[in-house]
C-alpha cells in the first residue's frame, strides 16, 4: 500500500503522452546523421531479448536501458525523439518541470525511485494495453517487451544542484549500480547540454548509461539547408540565404525556424513596406544583430555572425586599425543589387539623419565614435560603398519610401 502511495505522489513529477497524443510528422524533424546512433541503439532495445544480437555477449554487455547524448541547446530531438514514440507506439514520459522547481532537492534526492516507480501505475498499463498488444503482434511477453521512453533534458533545469554536486552528477551516482529501467520495460534518455558536466563525470558515465552520444553542431551546409527548405516550401517569402547562412554560425535548427517566423511576423507588422515586397532579409538581419532574437546557444561558444569560415584579429587597442579592419571585411562582402536597395529602404526609414551624419564622418576620415559603431553595426551594409556614393543611395532610398507613404495616403 505504502509503495502505491509513494507512486501516486511521484506522478507529479511526470508526464505522460500516449503515442496517439502526438502530432509529429517526420517532415517537422530536421534529420541528422548522427541521430542514426540513437534509432539503431532503440532498435535493439525494442527486440525482445531471446532474438536480440546483444544476448550472444551476454557475459560482457548487460544493457541498462540508458543512454546519455550531449547535444548544443535550440534542436529538436525532443521532437525526433517523440517522433519515434509514436512509430514503435511506445509511451512518452517527460519532466514536469511545473514540479519540480518548486522543490528541486526533493526531486532529486527521490530521482531513481521516481523513475522505478512509472511502470507500476497500473492504470497506465491498462490505458495502451490493447492498443500495444495489436501493434506488437500480440507474441511477446509482458516481461521484455518496451513499453516507453522516459526524457531528462537537462536544457529544462539549468540551475538544478544538490550541495556541490550537478543534476547529472547526482543520478549517475545514485543510479549507477541499478538496472530496473530495463528491467521494467523502459528506456531512459538523457540530454545534456553542458560538455564540461559530462567531462567531470567521464569515469562514471558508463556506470550508469549503455552509450555516450555527442551530436556535432549543425554546419554551414545543413544550415543552409534548413533555410532553403522552409524557402521552398514558402516561395513567397524572400530573403537571401547566403547572408542568412554567415549570420547564423553556431545557431540549431529550432532557432533558425522561430528566427524566421519572427521576421515574417514583423514583416507583416510593417504595412508601408509590406505591399511592395516580401523581402525579410534586412528584417532578419536586424533582429540578430541588434539582439532582438537570442539564440539558444552558449555565450562561451557564442562568436561575431559572419566569422564562418575564419578566425579575425582585430588589434582592439589602436581604434583607427580596428575600424579600417572591419570596414574592409564588410567591403569584401558581396551584396546584391536588389538585395541593397531593399536594405537602403529599410536603413532610411530608420536612421536617415544618424547614417548621414557617419557617412560624413567617413568622408572626412574622422574616428567613429562609441554609438556611430552601435549603429553602423546594424547597417553594416552602407560601407560597402564609398561615404559618397552610400549617402546618394540613402538620399534615393529616402525619396522612394517618402512617394511610396504618398501613394498609399500616407
Amino acid at each position: 500500500m505504502k509503495d502505491i502511495d509513494k507512486d501516486i505522489e511521484f506522478s507529479k513529477y511526470y508526464r505522460l503522452i500516449t503515442p496517439n497524443e502526438i502530432d509529429i510528422d517526420r517532415e517537422d524533424i530536421f534529420y541528422r546523421d548522427k541521430y542514426n546512433d540513437i534509432i539503431n541503439y532503440l532498435k535493439i532495445m525494442l527486440t525482445n531479448h531471446e532474438e536480440s544480437i546483444v544476448q550472444s555477449y551476454d557475459k560482457f554487455i548487460q544493457p541498462k536501458g540508458a543512454i546519455l547524448i550531449n547535444i548544443m541547446s535550440g534542436t529538436d530531438i525532443d521532437d525526433y525523439l517523440k517522433l519515434i514514440s509514436k512509430k514503435y507506439y511506445l509511451n512518452f514520459y517527460e519532466l514536469n518541470q511545473k514540479e519540480i522547481i518548486k522543490a528541486p532537492e526533493e526531486f532529486i534526492i527521490n530521482i531513481t525511485s521516481i523513475l522505478e516507480s512509472l511502470p507500476r501505475i497500473k492504470d497506465i498499463e491498462e490505458m495502451n494495453k490493447n492498443s500495444e498488444i495489436s501493434q506488437q503482434g500480440g507474441s511477446k511477453t509482458e516481461k521484455n517487451r518496451i513499453k516507453g521512453i522516459i526524457l531528462i533534458n537537462q536544457e529544462n533545469f539549468p540551475n538544478i544542484k544538490l550541495k556541490e554536486r550537478n543534476f547529472l552528477e547526482h543520478f549517475i551516482i545514485s543510479f549507477k549500480n541499478k538496472k530496473e529501467i530495463i528491467k521494467n520495460g523502459l528506456i531512459l534518455i538523457w540530454i545534456n547540454n553542458n560538455i564540461k558536466e559530462i567531462e567531470i563525470n567521464s569515469r562514471l558515465i558508463f556506470e550508469a548509461f549503455d552509450l555516450f552520444i555527442k551530436i556535432p553542431l549543425l554546419d554551414k551546409i545543413e544550415r543552409e539547408s534548413i533555410f532553403r527548405s522552409f524557402s521552398e516550401k514558402n516561395p513567397k517569402i524572400v530573403f537571401d540565404i547566403k547572408t542568412l547562412v554567415d549570420l547564423t554560425k553556431k545557431w540549431e535548427s529550432r532557432d533558425i525556424n522561430h528566427l524566421i517566423k519572427i521576421a515574417i511576423f514583423k514583416h507583416y507588422l510593417n504595412s508601408e513596406l509590406n505591399d511592395v515586397s516580401n523581402e525579410i532579409t534586412h528584417i532578419l538581419k536586424d533582429l540578430i544583430e541588434s539582439g532582438e532574437f537570442i539564440p539558444s546557444i552558449s555565450s562561451e561558444i557564442q562568436l561575431n555572425p559572419g566569422n564562418d569560415s575564419k578566425n579575425q584579429n582585430y588589434d582592439t587597442k589602436n581604434p583607427e586599425i580596428l575600424h579600417k579592419s572591419i570596414i574592409s571585411d564588410i567591403q569584401n562582402q558581396s551584396i546584391s543589387d536588389f538585395m541593397l536597395n531593399q536594405l537602403y529602404e529599410n536603413a532610411a526609414s530608420q536612421k536617415y539623419t544618424e547614417l548621414l551624419i557617419i557617412l560624413d564622418k567617413l568622408n572626412k576620415k574622422e574616428i567613429l565614435e562609441e554609438n556611430d559603431l552601435i549603429i553602423l553595426s546594424k547597417y553594416p551594409f552602407i560601407l560597402n560603398d564609398n561615404p559618397q556614393k552610400a549617402q546618394i543611395n540613402l538620399e534615393k532610398a529616402k525619396k522612394k519610401i517618402e512617394q511610396i507613404k504618398q501613394a498609399f495616403g500616407k
